[in-house]
């Protein structure tokens, strides 16, 4: 069996196992300066050009059927060649050499540039979506008088906070066979609550096969007139990588959010109040 590879600039190598599959290959590529073509048993890519030197190219016989390479004649060896033992470890090491490359050639990595990401922090399991004019209506029912405005705002925040405190990650990214690569890392808290927050910790995530490995970092004194920031350094690689809060703690409206527990205190009408 006849085997070949092929490439035509896009940095694929096929594997062609007939000629007519290969000449099928160089009439459907743009553009044929780029073609390189591997003979198995040879130690070297070699262009187009060179290939149809050592070929003859028959044209279809109609626009249905791929031209047909047929090889020209090969010079002949003589049968009284002066040093037979030379010849041989001339062709041993033109094959090791060869295998060498395609053992290389298919095993390596081929990074490609992918588009950046943003991904953004999804809604905590322990924190689900409340009708904030709801609880304070059965607050205020329950205890028989109207909140003052400041414990309604507050009370607010405590509980519609995923909707207030967003947090994403804006990467770089390039992908290959085994997964993606993601590099210029940068944390981002937008803090909307319109008060300070004391501390936040962050974890972020890189995922593998079902697996997670994960880094923490922290911020503190966390404004809202702008997003607070964070550049992280090196390069992480993975299937995916994923971002969360694990803690928020925030006196100003007297909240302490983890993400280990269901209640701060017990209350699920007010989960994340705290005296801190």
């Amino acid at each position: 069996m006849e085997k070949y590879l092929f490439r035509d600039g896009t940095n694929v190598t096929r594997e062609v196992e007939s000629r007519k599959e290969l000449q099928s290959l160089i009439q459907s590529c743009p553009d044929t300066g780029k073609i390189r073509i591997w003979l198995f048993n040879t130690s070297e890519w070699i262009t187009l050009a060179d290939f149809n030197k050592r070929f003859t190219v028959i044209p279809p016989s109609n626009g249905n059927v791929p031209a047909i390479v047929q090889t020209k004649a090969e010079p002949k060896i003589s049968k009284t060649f002066p040093n037979r033992s030379l010849l041989k470890k001339i062709i041993i090491a033109a094959l090791a050499a060869a295998v060498i490359f395609l053992v290389y050639n298919f095993t390596k990595l081929t990074w490609a540039k992918a588009s950046p990401s943003t991904i953004l922090a999804a809604r905590p399991a322990n924190t689900p979506p409340v009708n904030a004019d709801s609880l304070i209506a059965t607050v205020e029912s329950l205890r028989g008088q109207k909140l003052d405005k400041v414990t309604r705002t507050n009370l607010r925040i405590r509980n519609t906070w995923p909707d207030l405190v967003i947090l994403k990650l804006n990467t770089d990214r390039d992908t290959s066979r085994e997964g993606s690569r993601f590099y210029n890392l940068e944390l981002v808290i937008d803090n909307a609550t319109g008060y300070r927050i004391d501390e936040a910790l962050v974890e972020l995530n890189t995922w593998k096969n079902g697996m997670a490995a994960a880094q923490s970092f922290q911020f503190m004194n966390i404004g809202y007139a702008s997003p607070a920031k964070k550049k992280i350094e090196g390069t992480f690689r993975g299937d995916s990588i994923t971002v969360s809060f694990s803690s928020i703690k925030a006196k100003a409206f007297n909240f302490c959010y983890s993400s280990d527990k269901k209640s701060n205190y017990g209350n699920y009408n007010d989960r994340w109040y705290c005296r801190e």
